[in-house]
């Protein structure tokens, strides 16, 4: 059996977890295994009825008015028991903030190992290989996993594509009686960004500015890009660090990582760390008048050209495309 943990927010299921299922899915078809998924919450049966029209074997639901408010004490306590009873060949989790803060306190609750940040995985004989990247993302390191099963696994958000999820299933539904442990941690109050400052990990559009624009005045034209193509705003961190824009909006291996249907960099070199962040997109647009920058190397579409020049008259064409 393999196991999905879902992930969600605000009575919605999150993109992740559409990404988890795509990978459960693949290991099903090579490990002939049927695929379950978890959800923990309180009132989460609507998202019980999204899951099991996915092609999946079972949802189990544990539902309860204590969950409504994540907590890691619970979240190990009521996984564990389930785990140690349905016995899984695999455990699913999200590399997300919320992910890598339980995933490697069951795994070692449970004395088993984690594979965190998974990229791809192959199948060698009946044994299975985990890939995940190492060194800001300049190496793949392929990993068996020791010892008996569960395995636990955390997946890098993009890298099984959420479109990839077959549907058209009748997952059985499975509600279980759980009682959480009281958390050693207290919630105090929940800080949401502004409107404009999106969680950029579930943006479909983003179009980030580098320090190619010069001055923090200049980054208007990065928002009115935004607007006009119905997209949400990025930075690199340059940008970040020289406080032109808050800490919310850096993309790369030391702010979000994000996996758009279109990522647009405008005056982004394209070092490293900002790659590790966005090189999953599905459509890559770089717009440097250095023909030599780094993000023309994982760009699809590339424009060699000034950008104070470029993005005003790409923003009066999407413009002019709305009012036509």
């Amino acid at each position: 059996m393999i196991f999905v943990i879902a992930e969600h927010k605000d009575k919605k299921l999150k993109p992740i977890t559409s990404e988890l299922l795509a990978f459960a899915q693949r290991l099903s078809r090579d490990f002939s295994r049927p695929v379950t998924a978890v959800v923990l919450g309180a009132g989460v049966e609507a998202l019980a009825g999204e899951l099991k029209a996915k092609k999946i074997d079972r949802v189990i639901i544990a539902d309860h008015p204590e969950l409504s408010r994540y907590t890691p004490d619970s979240y190990v306590g009521i996984l564990k028991s389930i785990i140690e009873q349905e016995k899984p060949f695999v455990v699913l989790v999200g590399h997300t903030t919320q992910g890598m803060d339980f995933a490697p306190r069951l795994a070692v609750s449970m004395r088993h190992p984690l594979i965190a940040g998974c990229v791809e995985y192959e199948k060698r004989g009946d044994r299975l290989i985990l890939t995940r990247q190492v060194f800001n993302a300049k190496m793949n390191m392929k990993t068996a996993v020791r010892g008996e099963p569960p395995y636990f696994a955390t997946a890098s958000p993009g890298a099984f594509p959420a479109d990839e999820v077959e549907s058209g299933g009748n997952a059985e539904v499975v509600k279980i009686a759980v009682q959480p442990v009281a958390p050693r941690r207290k919630f105090i109050e929940l800080t949401g960004v502004q409107k404009g400052k999106a969680d950029l990990s579930s943006a479909p559009i983003i179009v980030s500015g580098g320090r190619g624009l010069k001055q923090k005045e200049n980054f208007s034209l990065i928002f009115e890009l935004a607007e006009a193509i119905g997209g949400s705003v990025g930075a690199s961190r340059p940008v970040v660090d020289a406080e032109w824009l808050p800490r919310e909006y850096q993309v790369g291996s030391s702010g979000q990582t994000v996996s758009p249907k279109l990522y647009i960099a405008v005056g982004i070199s394209g070092a490293i760390q900002h790659l590790v962040g966005m090189q999953t997109a599905r459509c890559i647009v770089a717009i440097n008048k250095d023909a030599e920058a780094p993000i023309f190397k994982v760009a699809h579409y590339g424009i060699v050209d000034d950008l104070f020049k470029v993005v005003p008259a790409l923003t009066k064409i999407l413009k002019d495309l709305k009012t036509a």
